[in-house]
């Protein structure tokens, strides 16, 4: 008996100092393997870090004592403004006329070209040495009738008259206005002369003509029925030269019985369409 319990005290013995030593064999080899996978990418751990020769650039951290003082920032915003450069648009004309280097200088003659052409105009109507005028109107069968320039009602019955506060068919922006009677006295030109003013249409011609055979074509525009006292229809209106042709009508609408009271003035009116000098 006690030569078999040595020998288990020994065989346990001889076991535990095998573990051991595989043990620490193992502890061994491990701690190579770490060594060695270590020693491989020590440069590469090293370069990150900071130590050796590495290619990164340091910036270095600036001084607190140098540092610029705070500014607000609207001055900031207004410096950042002015420090651009201010760039001058040009007009998209004036670009091209330097791109084909001509410059102002080149379109210089171009106007002094146009100009006296658009100052040329029409040439001005000759004025006549008297204020006589005369009178067509083919659509009322009129020819070459005589129109005074006076107010005189004994100048009317023996024809038309103009109204002598009212312009000339030679003057810029005149309302030149002719009254003549509707049944009129035989014998003269008063005569019916503007028994058929009424039936005057849109687009009918009317000639005048001064003592210089100038001729002044107008065509019928617009017609007004008004009172005696009405005399706006005589002044001249903003942008036309025209005539106007007056006579008498009983009332509004009545056209065709004559008289006796005559208590509406008709009128035809007409705006130039060409002068035509002789």
């Amino acid at each position: 008996m006690g030569k078999r319990s040595d020998k288990r005290i020994f065989r346990r013995r001889r076991q535990r100092a095998g573990f051991v030593l595989l043990t620490s064999m193992a502890v061994v080899v491990v701690g190579a393997l770490m060594l060695s996978f270590m020693s491989s990418f020590g440069p590469s751990l090293t370069a990150s870090v900071g130590g050796g020769d590495s290619p990164v650039k340091r910036v270095a951290a600036p001084e607190v004592g140098s540092a610029p003082e705070p500014v607000a920032e609207g001055a900031g915003a207004s410096q950042e403004v002015a420090a651009e450069p201010a760039v001058e648009e040009k007009p998209a004309g004036e670009e091209k006329a330097e791109a084909s280097g001509g410059g102002e200088d080149q379109g210089k003659p171009e106007q002094a070209q146009k100009e006296p052409e658009q100052a040329a105009g029409p040439p001005p109507i000759p004025q006549p040495a008297t204020n006589d005028l005369w009178m067509d109107i083919p659509s009322l069968g009129l020819d070459d009738n005589y129109v005074a320039d006076t107010s005189s009602h004994a100048a009317m019955d023996a024809g038309a008259i103009k109204l002598p506060s009212t312009g000339f068919p030679w003057q810029e922006g005149a309302n030149t206005y002719i009254a003549a009677h509707r049944l009129g006295y035989p014998g003269t030109e008063s005569d019916y002369q503007f028994y058929d003013l009424v039936n005057m249409q849109l687009g009918d011609k009317i000639y005048l003509y001064d003592a210089n055979g100038t001729v002044y074509t107008y065509e019928v525009s617009g017609f007004a029925e008004v009172l005696p006292s009405e005399t706006w229809v005589t002044s001249p209106q903003a942008g036309r030269d025209m005539i106007s042709l007056q006579t008498c009508i009983e009332d509004y609408g009545d056209y065709w019985t004559m008289g006796p009271n005559w208590y509406v003035r008709y009128v035809v009116q007409a705006d130039r369409v060409s002068v035509d000098p002789a």
